[in-house]
């Protein structure tokens, strides 16, 4: 067995809705399937979310607040009042900002922008800069993605005699700011149809509204700050993404024209480039220094400018990424150093750590311990901490902060996603305080990650057309992902590790005629834990691999599994000695050699002459380091280790080849015996070479059929030499230990050594109930009776 890293769940799916779907559209049924599974369950449904087009926007005037905040800014532009945009420093943020820069550029306002420094003045808006606004002689501010919070800066606004429009996306608190106008589609009184926008998007209604069309435009900005900051793509937002990405790939946009060649994307743009490519060159000016170098790439008209500005942003975000490497090493180290107290909640703090890059190792901490993670970086002077935290699936971070509020004057955020700040010594009871939430509110499992398994997909389908139709549910993200897919029953026909590190694990999936490719990126060292000729049942995303000119489908695999049991061939000598120290040194590995040993640190080795069996059941893998004295004994081991997920048979063929010969027959018995009656005398030693020539056997064969006669009474020794015995009672051959024993040893080593893989397991599998198959070919290959065993359910860790 293989376990998998994460929980495989099934998706549930209408199986009627599904064919209906697929009948009338006619369209893949697995793509029906995954239509129907995400909401998508009528044909009206599937026609707009799979044909997206301008007329599917709302009107923006459904969204509360919206005619005011019209109606103040067409009176700012008309008496050339000088309005300010407040944003915010991360890509939402900055996206939302550029695209009112150039919604009020583009109606000849009086504008500037402003977007506080992460650093001095942290996130949202401050006295500070409403006084220096006022100061300026700013008549007008609108907020951007951040506002929904400022109570005390909507009142001082209000004081200085400014006018403010806020608009957010954020989670609303119970009471919101006394303002001009708040937009945010997630106020209660709100009747927008679409709660899900970004910051962007929110701004992108608001110039739809202000122009009286669909502002088309801005829509690849708009698609940059939606796709980055992981709002769901459905309804709306997908609209904005998959129409904003459109325009993206005919790079008319200088700005996200030049960060696209510094980033090297090739060809169409797609959400992930976004995510991984666009996002966090974005990102990191804000989290190093100021993001003003951002919102110029997005405002620029000048190719030079762009250019520049975008090998700048790719320069940040290359020290950013040697920045978290080195923050994310010392938060791991404080998890390594006291794991029990980071068990249900990870919270790590330390001085120095820059807090604009936190935020990525809370959620690199998130992936490697699939825990709700915490960091935060101290300050030295004031003893304050500012922190970001990710959580997981079934956690609200944000909701869990609320119920410490008392511990925090600032917090923040999204379900998954959170800032705070606190007092540095408040540390240790807001993390117990959240480890007792984690606790009620958390299984075990919960601690394992969660994989959504859209459909079971047959090879036969695996090809072109259904890739193409999948196409069609782009762009794929939060809320929209990728289709992913279990492959079950599979042979192998291939496993390599590949790639110039060779960390790269592929495998060539075959059944019924069909094939298909699958590469697991960095799962290279996965190759040593799946026997060649296993049926691994695997979990990925289809995709067409483009490579010398072809275009081929191909598995890009997300998780592995292994349901049966395994049996390791390892009868070739050539298994490096420390590769089986690894297994065999394993707490649940036992090793049974002719002789027992010290077992190290971990595991067992045993004897095959121990006289009562022990107990195998605790024991997941077993080696066989040495042959078993008889089958008997070897079958009693196998059925004994009941709860068994692999078996190795590691001893070596070829240092046995010496040493072995098959039990002699009869007529060799009778010609040897009839030469020792004429000689009446044999020296076991002095006359082997002679009976060697003599009759073409074997010297050891000789000396063989020597002590079976002498066991048998046919030979008495005589000093050194052994008489031949005249008129010897009959016996049979089987009355002798040593012709016994050598008849079982031959039998051993023609079932243990010198059998086919597939000879092997067809012997395990008829002798004991244990679940062991074959891949490789179309067959199924074996499986013993009653062989499923709920205890070995494909979750928890690999083994």
């Amino acid at each position: 067995m293989l376990r998998p890293k994460t929980r495989w769940r099934l998706v549930e799916a209408d199986e009627q809705l599904s064919g209906n779907l697929a009948e009338t559209l006619g369209i893949h049924p697995v793509v029906a399937r995954i239509l129907v599974s995400r909401g998508i369950d009528s044909p009206e449904k599937a026609e707009r979310f799979l044909n997206v087009d301008l007329s599917q926007f709302y009107d923006p005037l459904l969204m509360d607040e919206m005619a005011p905040a019209v109606e103040r800014i067409r009176f700012a532009l008309e008496k050339g009042e000088k309005i300010l945009v407040y944003g915010d420093y991360d890509a939402d943020g900055v996206s939302s900002t550029g695209l009112m820069m150039g919604l009020f550029r583009g109606l000849e306002a009086d504008v500037r922008y402003y977007i506080p420094n992460r650093f001095r003045e942290g996130y949202g808006l401050n006295r500070e800069a409403l006084h220096h606004a006022r100061e300026a002689g700013t008549d007008l501010i609108v907020t951007v993605d951040t506002g929904i919070s400022a109570l005390e800066e909507a009142e001082e606004a209000r004081k200085l005699g400014l006018d403010l429009i806020i608009t957010d996306h954020h989670e609303p608190p119970s009471a919101l700011p006394e303002a001009l106008a708040v937009i945010n589609p997630k106020k209660p009184t709100c009747p927008y149809p679409f709660k899900g926008l970004a910051g962007v998007g929110v701004a992108f209604k608001l110039a739809h509204a202000l122009l009286g069309r669909v502002p088309e435009e801005f829509l690849e900005v708009a698609a940059l700050g939606t796709i980055a900051d992981l709002v769901p793509l459905l309804d709306e937002n997908r609209v904005i993404a998959s129409l904003g990405l459109e325009r993206m790939n005919r790079r008319r946009h200088l700005g996200l024209t030049a960060l696209m060649d510094v980033a090297g994307i090739k060809g169409d743009v797609k959400s992930g480039h976004v995510g991984f490519f666009l996002g966090p060159r974005i990102n990191a000016t804000g989290r190093l220094d100021s993001a003003d170098r951002a919102v110029r790439l997005l405002l620029t008209e000048d190719p030079i400018e762009a250019q520049s500005i975008a090998e700048e942003l790719d320069r940040m975000n290359r020290e950013r990424q040697k920045l978290v490497e080195a923050i994310y090493s010392e938060a791991e180290a404080q998890v390594r150093e006291n794991p029990e107290r980071h068990r249900r909640v990870i919270v790590v703090a330390s001085e120095g750590w820059n807090i604009g890059v936190i935020g990525i190792v809370a959620s690199r901490l998130v992936e490697t311990y699939y825990r709700p993670a915490i960091v935060l970086g101290i300050e030295g002077e004031t003893g304050m901490a500012k922190g970001s935290a990710r959580s997981i699936e079934g956690f609200d971070i944000y909701r869990a902060l609320t119920a410490c509020a008392d511990l925090l004057p600032h917090y923040g955020g999204h379900p998954m996603a959170a800032g705070m700040t606190l007092p540095a010594d408040h540390l240790p009871e807001l993390q117990e305080r959240l480890t007792e939430l984690a606790e009620q509110w958390l299984t075990e499992e919960d601690y394992v990650p969660l994989m959504r398994v859209d459909a079971e997909l047959d090879l036969k389908d695996a090809g072109p057309e259904l890739i193409a139709q999948l196409n069609r549910l782009e762009p794929c993200g939060y809320g929209n992902p990728t289709p992913c897919f279990r492959i079950s029953g599979a042979g192998m026909s291939r496993m390599q590790v590949v790639g110039s590190d060779r960390n790269h694990l592929k495998l060539t999936l075959t059944r019924q005629g069909h094939s298909l490719d699958a590469v697991g990126f960095r799962m290279g060292d996965l190759a040593r834990d799946i026997a060649p000729h296993s049926r691994p049942d695997c979990l990925g995303e289809l995709t067409l691999n483009e490579w010398a000119g072809r275009r081929v489908p191909q598995l890009v695999i997300r998780d592995v599994a292994v349901e049966h049991v395994q049996v390791f061939d390892w009868r070739s000598n050539r298994i490096p000695e420390e590769r089986l120290r690894a297994v065999a040194c394993r707490p649940d590995a036992a090793m049974f050699a002719a002789s027992p040993g010290g077992s190290g640190t971990a595991g067992a080795r045993l004897s095959w002459d121990m006289e009562e069996m022990p107990d195998l059941t605790s024991f997941r893998r077993i080696v066989f380091a040495d042959l078993p004295p008889s089958l008997d004994r070897f079958e009693r081991v196998v059925r004994a280790a009941s709860r068994v997920e692999r078996l190795y048979f590691a001893y070596g063929d070829a240092s046995l080849d010496p040493v072995f010969f098959h039990v002699p027959d009869r007529e060799r018995f009778k010609l040897l015996y009839a030469i020792l009656l004429r000689k009446k005398w044999v020296h076991p030693r002095l006359d082997l070479e002679g009976l060697h020539r003599r009759t073409g056997m074997s010297k050891r064969m000789i000396a063989f059929i020597l002590k079976v006669f002498s066991e048998l009474g046919f030979l008495e020794r005589d000093g050194e030499r052994w008489s031949v015995v005249e008129k010897p009672a009959k016996r049979s051959l089987e009355e002798s230990r040593t012709y016994r024993d050598q008849l079982e040893r031959e039998r051993v080593w023609n079932r243990l050594v010198y059998s086919s893989y597939r000879d092997l397991c067809a012997y395990l599998s008829a002798i004991t109930s244990l679940d062991i198959r074959m891949g490789g070919s179309d067959k199924h290959g074996f499986q013993g009776k009653n062989s499923r065993d709920s205890r070995l359910s494909a979750t928890g860790n690999p083994v």
